[in-house]
């Protein structure tokens, strides 16, 4: 049997075998898709929203359908989305207040490029929530504080979409990342500079994924919260390649 290979590798795809090659396995060869959850779909309709805000498009009434959409998808395992339509058109209306609204930019900006270390055979995919003149935009909804101005800066989006837009353009761009509370109405932003030495380090990453992929080394994490794995936290598997990146972004 011919051992499976990825077309191409990604921040996310990079992130989830860091935190468990058997999870990635999972996802990607089993093709086990990870059970809808409100969270996730509020991401995705709010995304949704922003994408039509910078086309010049009606954000709310995208935002509205992707919600409607979302709950009823939801309503079939009985859960349903949160939070609700009014606090998600608040966060909107307050990105907008901000002056960050308007069409502008190229939103859900692809990218299909070679690793310039040429020890990966396939190309870095990403998907860039939007490049404007004068900066980039990354997007996140949570429902607490953990994005800091320092995990912003650290985060493998920053320097990954840095090096990308660069590649691109010939320019140099900031990142801004753009924070939604979901608990509360809020809206937060972080500017930070992409680092190329975090570049080279993601690489470094990536080029050990993937010859752990190629020698189908797909041993779990052994944490007992692990989907993958679900084992006593007391137990020492076999590991994969050792890691410096365990938080998927």
């Amino acid at each position: 049997m011919t051992a499976f290979r990825p077309a191409h590798l990604s921040v996310s795809s990079v992130a989830l075998f860091a935190r468990c090659p058997a999870q990635w396995r999972r996802r990607y060869i089993d093709r086990l898709a990870e059970p809808s959850n409100p969270p996730m779909l509020f991401g995705k309709a709010f995304h949704a929203a922003l994408e039509a805000e910078h086309r010049g498009q009606d954000s709310e009434r995208a935002l509205i359908d992707a919600w409607n959409a979302g709950d009823a998808d939801l309503a079939a395992s009985g859960q349903s989305m949160r939070p609700g339509k009014a606090h998600a058109l608040a966060l909107l209306n307050t990105y907008r207040s901000r002056g960050y609204g308007g069409a502008m930019g190229e939103p859900e900006r692809m990218f299909k490029l070679p690793f310039p270390g040429g020890n990966i055979p396939v190309p870095l995919l990403g998907f860039i929530d939007a490049v404007t003149p004068d900066e980039i935009r990354e997007y996140k909804t949570t429902g607490s504080s953990w994005w800091t101005e320092t995990r912003a800066a650290m985060a493998p989006q920053t320097s990954v979409y840095g090096w990308a837009v660069q590649q691109m353009y010939r320019r140099r761009l900031p990142v801004r990342y753009v924070i939604f509370r979901t608990d509360i109405v809020d809206v937060t932003t972080f500017l930070v500079d992409p680092s190329p030495d975090a570049f080279r380090a993601f690489e470094t990453e990536a080029e050990a994924v993937w010859r752990a992929i190629v020698a189908q080394d797909f041993a779990g994490c052994g944490k007992a919260t692990c989907d993958a794995c679900g084992v006593s936290k007391t137990a020492n598997p076999t590991k994969g390649p050792t890691l410096t990146m365990d938080k998927t972004w």
